[in-house]
């Protein structure tokens, strides 16, 4: 169906108030947030009453995005009147739009001579001429405005009479330093449960095939035997170098010293021994205790009373802390406490008060989590170096042909502690009985006697045999060959003159060589208990191989 020329007119002209009043609105939006956004920029930069980084050149994008959003939110459609009224006005037809407009859907006897008027008069116009976009003045005062706003953001001087801006980035700081705490302890627990139970169960495998070979040992297999020990014990000083590395070394060298502190607390240093044989049962029980209270302060109403308890809470943990810290000084543990107490300290910032305990709540779980891996080295540790020491012993038992499984097996022994009673057992009745076997008799004009010369003793009749010196006999007199070695001064002797060079710097060379290696040797041989290991071999590795005057 054909349009008619007045309907195409009235429809452009309502196109164009339409763009018209976009166009006005806009202005006056953007003119409204720009000077809204100036009094802030200035509360900002001159007071710091507001937070700096809501000003940069990409936030003031939001200016123009908001006000095109308001003047759409305000934007209506005129009515059809209305625009009829404006092209009259406009086209000075002293409204002959308007009355086509309003009889056009009403009969009347003048209806067809008023609509020809005005297809008439419509064919004539022009709304684009009629209602021009006059555009420019509100883009020049938009982008003047913006511009002023933009020149404000990148050269306005900041400053901070109040020290408002200065609380501002530190609490930003405590935020992302919360943030960041929270990710390592959730990192921390999930490497914990991927790696703690690995090295246990190695130990638990390497225990369960010593016991199998204990067990199957026969007192005529000497040299299989010694086989089977030396392997076994190869790989029980790998798992035992495994396993104390991954323990602090100042642990393992105040447990060889029998380390004790009179001024700490005895309780508190009663459970980190126990923890030190693998029982951390009761350090696990007093941070989880410290734990529960810190929750239930955690859910009082804000106040003086809630803080002091947090204060009471943080200092007891604190000495905990420090406790274990001077008497394990194990990693994991020093940190996940620490960040336990930096948490609680956050709590005490407004807005991070709940996020800092949470956050201190999860480090204390890993703080037990982290005890009980270390009572599980501990405990691995010692099992692992008695194992070792009943290798030692069984090896004895074994050279003198006594090494045998049934004995095991008649004292139901299973863990290294009941070997350890079951082997010193047996030692001890060799050293009562002796290492000799056999039974001598002899005749003599002195008193019987009786002599213990091995497991049988030797029953003989003779008196006092006299000895003649000049009998021949093949003794030969030596001298034993030992390592000379450092040790206690006994003589020094002096001269003066220039001593010969060269050759005495060797020899002293050579003789801290041969100490190193004797040491090296004996430990591992076996000589030497592993708990004294590093300390040994620390001392001697400072030797110098070069003389003060070389």
């Amino acid at each position: 169906m054909k349009t008619s020329a007045t309907a195409r007119l009235l429809r452009s002209a309502d196109s164009r108030l339409r763009l018209a009043s976009l166009g006005k609105h806009f202005r006056i939006a953007v003119l409204t947030l720009v000077g809204i956004a100036l009094i802030a920029l200035l509360c900002t930069r001159l007071l710091a009453l507001l937070p700096n980084h809501w000003f940069t050149p990409l936030t003031l994008l939001a200016v123009p995005a908001f006000a095109l959003a308001a003047s759409l939110a305000f934007l209506r459609r005129p009515a059809p009147a209305h625009v009829a009224r404006a092209v009259d006005a406009r086209a000075g037809t002293k409204e002959l739009f308007l009355t086509a407009a309003l009889i056009e859907q009403s009969p009347g006897e003048f209806r067809d001579i008023v609509l020809e008027q005005a297809e008439e008069r419509a064919g004539q116009l022009s709304a684009a001429q009629l209602m021009p976009l006059r555009w420019m003045p509100g883009a020049r005062d938009v982008l003047l405005a913006f511009a002023a706003l933009y020149a404000a953001v990148l050269w306005l001087p900041q400053l901070d009479p109040f020290k408002m801006d200065a609380k501002r980035q530190e609490a930003s700081k405590q935020e992302q330093r919360l943030a960041e705490t929270k990710k390592i302890t959730a990192l921390r627990k999930e490497e914990l449960k991927e790696k703690g139970t690995a090295l246990s169960e190695q130990v638990d495998q390497a225990l369960a095939k010593l016991d199998k070979t204990l067990k199957e040992v026969k007192p005529g297999e000497r040299e299989l035997n010694a086989k089977k020990l030396n392997e076994q014990a190869q790989d029980f000083s790998e798992l035992w170098k495994k396993t104390t590395a991954s323990l602090p070394k100042e642990v393992l060298e105040k447990a060889a010293q029998q380390f004790g502190d009179a001024q700490q607390r005895q309780e508190m240093k009663d459970l980190i021994n126990k923890l030190k044989k693998g029982d951390s049962e009761g350090l696990k029980q007093a941070m989880e205790k410290l734990r529960q209270e810190m929750q239930k302060i955690a859910q009082q109403p804000e106040g003086a009373d809630k803080r002091e308890q947090l204060e009471k809470i943080a200092k007891q943990l604190g000495q905990m802390a420090s406790q274990m810290r001077e008497q394990l000084g194990d990693k994991g543990v020093n940190e996940a406490l620490q960040r336990a107490l930096e948490q609680m300290d956050m709590s005490k910032l407004k807005g991070l008060a709940k996020d800092a305990l949470d956050g201190a709540n999860e480090s204390m779980k890993l703080g037990e989590d982290e005890l009980k891996r270390l009572g599980e080295m501990f405990k691995d540790a010692q099992n692992l170096e008695d194992a070792l020491k009943n290798l030692a012993a069984a090896k004895q038992l074994n050279e003198k042909g006594k090494l045998d499984g049934e004995n095991a097996q008649q004292a139901g022994a299973k863990s290294p502690q009941d070997y350890e009673k079951l082997y010193k057992d047996l030692l001890a009745q060799m050293g009562e009985k002796g290492e000799g076997e056999g039974e001598g008799q002899g005749q003599g004009s002195g008193k019987s006697g009786n002599g213990k010369a091995g497991q049988n003793p030797g029953i003989g009749n003779g008196g006092t045999v006299g000895e003649d010196d000049t009998a021949k006999s093949d003794f030969k007199k030596e001298k034993d060959k030992v390592q000379l070695g450092a040790g206690k001064l006994l003589m020094e002797w002096k001269e003066e003159g220039v001593g010969e060079t060269g050759q005495k710097a060797s020899d002293y060379q050579q003789a801290i060589r041969n100490v190193k290696q004797g040491v090296s040797e004996a430990i591992r041989n076996e000589q030497v208990p592993p708990g004294y290991h590093s300390a040994i071999q620390k001392y001697f590795d400072r030797l110098p191989e070069k003389s003060a005057k070389q």
